[in-house]
């Protein structure tokens, strides 16, 4: 069975991390490591990570003083991960059982995919199982535009040797950037299920409403030359960025590097 590490970054979890614990010792998935990049952790949420280590043995746990960006804690996880498969999960985001055994499946057998994503339900509670259904199955053709992979895709740790890891400027478009070089120097693959309840109740780095999302959005829009910029009120701000190179680890390689020639 080829061994998994999830990523996540946590940071004032302590409403999350008792579900998302749950939600790990539920997976079906028996090679599984999970890595939390831990800024600021108090003591309740130490207590609770040690009480689940304690039984399953399964958490990497990086305590970090004070508060990193979301994708400097998401490039520590890969750094000290072990698994040959690497896929996010988000404290506040859970799982079906079988959701990570599903993903590692479909890259098992399919040695020409480099990534690969699901379906999942959009739900404005935690631990909610209602909401609405994403299934981006037959919009492969926006791989390159649109961040349609969602909160639970699964990529090969091989592959960031080909397009690099999470740009660190980035505070909440890191993941959506990243997909951009997945979609134009691999192959990715939709597999028709459902992988889990994506929370969206308007707190995360994306969704609040001081989020610079749709900047962020438009720094991708524009590093990658993509045809049309969705907001334009926002390419004045995205200038603030540098769109020309990508920051990896205090090192600084240009975007160029990952695009296809």
């Amino acid at each position: 069975m080829t061994k998994v590490s999830t990523i996540s970054s946590c940071y004032k979890a302590e409403k999350y991390l008792e579900g998302f614990l749950k939600s790990v010792a539920n997976q079906t998935h028996s090679d599984l490591e999970i890595m939390i990049d831990h800024n600021d952790p108090s003591q309740k949420e130490l207590d609770l990570v040690e009480k689940h280590n304690q039984q399953y043995d399964n958490i990497t746990h990086i305590k970090v003083d004070g508060v990193d960006p979301l994708p400097v804690s998401w490039n520590r996880c890969i750094e000290y991960s072990e698994g040959d498969y690497l896929c996010i999960w988000n404290v506040d985001d859970l799982r079906t059982p079988d959701s990570i055994e599903v993903l590692a499946k479909a890259l098992d057998e399919n040695f020409d995919i480099d990534f690969v994503y699901g379906n999942f339900y959009n739900v404005p509670k935690f631990k909610s199982t209602e909401g609405r259904f994403v299934d981006q199955s037959g919009n492969e053709k926006h791989l390159m535009t649109g961040m349609i992979l969602g909160p639970f895709f699964m990529f090969r740790k091989s592959f960031l040797k080909k397009t690099g890891s999470f740009d660190e400027q980035l505070f909440s478009g890191a993941d959506y950037d990243l997909a951009m070089r997945f979609s134009r120097n691999g192959k990715g693959m939709h597999v028709n299920h459902n992988l889990g309840y994506y929370l969206n109740e308007g707190l995360g780095l994306s969704t609040r409403s001081d989020s610079r999302g749709p900047i962020e959005r438009t720094v991708v829009e524009m590093r990658y030359n993509m045809e049309r910029i969705l907001d334009s009120r926002f390419i004045p701000y995205a200038q603030e960025y540098d769109i020309e190179n990508i920051h990896i680890d205090d090192k600084i390689i240009p975007v160029s590097n990952y695009l296809k020639k």
